[in-house]
């Protein structure tokens, strides 16, 4: 799986990442994977509830179609998307008000690029 490859599946997994990688696209003239994943992180907090207590009910679907994403860029990606995956949203993550009710949600591959507490 390219970085191609992840943004069009993110796109897929979510209406609203579709709409941000199109607009992307249109500001940059082509992906900046790093620069992206600011959005798909944009997304999932979004979509958690304000008291920060976990996803808001309507959009558990997309969030697990998301993080599902991103799993298997880890699993199946190339080299660079896995280290966009990695740092660009891993490391990202962790710095997200939303994270401690994201990290349950993610994935084996994902949760593994976190950095140890």
């Amino acid at each position: 799986m390219s970085n191609r490859d992840l943004a069009e599946r993110l796109g897929a997994a979510s209406a609203a990442l579709a709409q941000a990688r199109e607009e992307h696209l249109a500001k940059f003239g082509t992906l900046i994977p790093h620069v992206f994943m600011g959005d798909v992180l944009a997304r999932l907090g979004a979509c958690m509830r304000a008291d920060g207590k976990g996803p808001r009910v309507r959009d558990t679907g997309e969030i697990a179609a998301i993080l599902d994403s991103l799993e298997d860029g880890m699993a199946s990606g190339d080299p660079e998307t896995r280290s966009v995956v990695s740092t660009g949203f891993a490391g990202g993550a962790e710095r997200q008000p939303f994270f401690a009710a994201l990290e349950p949600l993610l994935g084996p591959r994902v949760r593994a690029e976190l950095d140890p507490p």
